[in-house]
């Protein structure tokens, strides 16, 4: 069953990123007009996915997710690499992909200019939405009140909405290790800065698992 999960995984985190990618595109060319829509168009897709295929590969369609699920002890270890090196890949050739579209999207060329980052903003939002997303995942899908929530996909992609749209200015608020490479193939973050991105998002998941591990009881576990 591995391989149609990791295919979910790749198609979910390519449509993902593709999604994320055009969004960007859409706002560089109508400018402010459109800086509400794409967290919306965001969270919107990733719901639809997570609704699609939860049943099949989990959703995860983020490599802090999976850390996450297993460090908590809901996710195998040995499907964990494969799982992450599914979504990296999927990301860097949808990432390819957008470049690619960037052409057909009008008559002049569209200038991408990567994000500018200060640290110190960019770690604190990184963290802090990646904690609350994981949090929410982790509640939602392992506790024993909420396993098989059937508005899970509804409450992930809210998280991703606020957080998008919240911390999207400052960050760029991509709360996902797979959507930073993505961004930085399609050169709205500059390779230099996402370390600041990775060890926002991976220090989000390592907190968000530590704080559910003294504060709530998951599925998996005996009263």
């Amino acid at each position: 069953m591995i391989p149609a999960k990791l295919l979910v995984e790749f198609i979910g985190t390519f449509i993902l990123t593709l999604t994320t990618g055009m969004t960007g595109l859409a706002g560089v060319y109508f400018g402010a007009a459109a800086s509400w829509f794409g967290p919306m168009v965001i969270a919107g897709v990733l719901t639809v996915m997570i609704f699609a295929v939860r049943n099949i590969s989990g959703a995860h369609f983020n490599p802090a997710v999976t850390l996450a699920l297993t460090l908590q002890g809901n996710f195998p270890r040995k499907n964990a690499g494969p799982y992450m090196a599914a979504q990296i890949l999927a990301a860097v050739l949808a990432g390819f992909l957008v470049l690619a579209l960037k052409g057909a999207m009008a008559a002049e060329e569209l200038v991408v200019a990567p994000l500018e980052l200060a640290a110190i903003p960019t770690l604190v939002f990184e963290i802090f939405f990646t904690f609350a997303l994981i949090s929410v995942i982790l509640i939602v899908a392992t506790t024993k009140d909420s396993a098989g929530h059937r508005f899970f996909d509804i409450f992930v992609g809210l998280t991703v909405f606020v957080g998008s749209y919240v911390a999207g200015p400052v960050s760029g608020g991509a709360f996902n290790p797979a959507v930073t490479f993505g961004l930085a193939t399609m050169g709205f973050l500059n390779l230099s800065d996402t370390w600041m991105h990775f060890c926002g998002q991976f220090t989000g998941a390592f907190v968000a698992v530590a704080v559910f591990s003294v504060t709530m009881k998951p599925s998996t576990r005996d009263e």
